[in-house]
């Protein structure tokens, strides 16, 4: 796996900690074994299976993961530095993909600018 999807699938797993931070710790350990027992996804595991994860949490939450996906995307913007705006057409893995895009081509970017410095 590249280092910079490396980096973003560590990141990603801290968003999700933190969004599921939301009940407290008991209640982020309590989730995570349900979605362990019930769907087969370990806390590691979550980055590579996002629709199970996603279906794990609507059966567990109903409608309430909505709130849960929007504090993981939150925590996830914050921690990549991008900045954060909920869409309409809210879809947690589209927002996902999004934030993943916008990050590899914000570290581009940036690299770019680093070697086009250092020529000068």
């Amino acid at each position: 796996m590249p280092q910079t999807e490396d980096q973003f699938t560590k990141t990603l797993i801290e968003a999700v900690d933190c969004g599921l931070q939301l009940f407290g710790e008991s209640a982020r350990k309590a989730i995570y074994f349900h979605l362990e027992r019930d769907h087969s996804i370990t806390r590691e595991k979550v980055p590579e299976n996002i629709e199970a994860f996603v279906n794990g949490l609507e059966n567990i939450f109903g409608a309430g993961a909505l709130v849960i996906e929007r504090s993981i995307l939150r925590n996830l913007h914050s921690k990549l530095g991008l900045q954060y705006e909920e869409k309409k057409n809210f879809t947690f893995i589209d927002s996902l993909n999004r934030a993943r895009e916008m990050w590899l081509n914000k570290r581009e970017t940036q690299i770019i600018s680093m070697r086009s410095s250092e020529t000068q």
